[in-house]
């Protein structure tokens, strides 16, 4: 079954209080939205488009060609902005995923299932959800007796006993291409804010008899965004331990673990050591049994087996099996 997504990464984010995108805003190495684009491009999707408008060159530069873009040239709402995908989707057969450019470490894991739950259950349309145990501002979902989904509530919109729900909105969602954009035709701008909200596609295909259902995962951190400076830092510290436990498993020693950083495509080799104050980013490879550090910076290179670099700066590099660099120096390649 083809596959495309469409990544909305077009608001501002002005929470984050800065002058770029917040989908834009860097984890480790590389910017938030690329760790989405990364777990659908391991999911095997063949069209992704990334829906930019505020900042949208940023984005571009970051992304390159790794995706087709839209531009949502007002910001109307989220189901405005899939819209803008149309002439790049509209006729195609399979399912769209919709995701969303600031939740950077949804797993490939989770895509799969909730693309394989859509196709078992035959459904029209999927939404992502999660029971978060502090769902205060998030969508709810409303299901009736037989547990079937009957639509998306807002935090606002939510009675007293609707706020006792936790089962939230991630704001993910499968939909048969064939159907999203008829969909989306039809929501209105009937509200405060006077956007067209995406979230409206799930009441409005419950009322046209259409399958929709609900994927519920079980990790909420994994589904949570990220609006401001303060979760940016909390995130990515808690990504990059995540990353360091990854290798201590795998055989690489690592020295006062909270001064390394090492990127998400770094690959290390069992024996690798790592001293203190050592950032490893990029697509660097480190053979095994290689001593690096402390005071290294070492980004998008080669080292070889035995190797041993302190205090030093390698750039695009091939450093040989047994070399030993430093202190103070700077290798870049080309």
């Amino acid at each position: 079954m083809e596959m495309s997504a469409i990544i909305l990464a077009a608001g501002k984010g002005t929470r984050m209080k800065s002058d770029h995108p917040k989908c834009a805003h860097i984890i480790i190495d590389k910017p938030m939205i690329e760790y989405v684009v990364d777990s659908l491009k391991e999911l095997k999707v063949q069209n992704i488009i990334a829906v930019v408008g505020y900042g949208k060159e940023r984005i571009m530069e970051l992304l390159g060609d790794k995706v087709e873009y839209a531009v949502q040239e007002e910001q109307l709402g989220t189901a405005h902005a899939v819209k803008m995908a149309r002439p790049l989707l509209e006729g195609k057969e399979g399912i769209t995923i919709i995701a969303i450019g600031d939740m950077p470490f949804i797993k490939k894991e989770t895509f799969y299932s909730m693309v394989l739950n859509h196709i078992q259950e035959r459904a029209d349309v999927t939404v992502l959800t999660v029971d978060h145990p502090q769902p205060y501002g998030y969508g709810r979902i409303l299901r009736d007796d037989n547990g079937q989904v009957l639509r998306i509530i807002e935090e606002r919109d939510c009675t007293k006993d609707q706020t006792a729900i936790t089962e939230i909105n991630s704001s993910v969602y499968t939909v048969n291409n064939k159907i999203l954009f008829s969909l989306l035709d039809k929501v209105k701008n009937k509200n405060v804010q006077k956007e067209y909200y995406l979230t409206d596609i799930i009441d409005i295909a419950c009322k046209q008899n259409l399958r929709v259902k609900a994927y519920k995962t079980t990790d909420y951190k994994e589904l949570s965004g990220i609006n401001n400076k303060l979760q940016l830092m909390d995130m990515e510290m808690e990504y990059q331990k995540k990353i360091i436990e990854k290798h201590l498993l795998s055989g690489v020693s690592i020295h006062n673990p909270e001064t390394v950083v090492i990127g998400k495509d770094v690959v290390l080799e069992s024996g690798v050591e790592i001293f203190a104050n050592t950032e490893i980013m990029g697509e660097s490879h480190i053979s095994k049994n290689s001593v690096l550090g402390p005071n290294t910076h070492i980004l998008d290179s080669t080292v070889g087996e035995n190797a041993h670099i302190f205090f030093s700066y390698i750039e695009n590099a091939n450093i040989p099996n047994e070399e030993s660099i430093g202190p103070y120096k700077v290798i870049k390649g080309n």
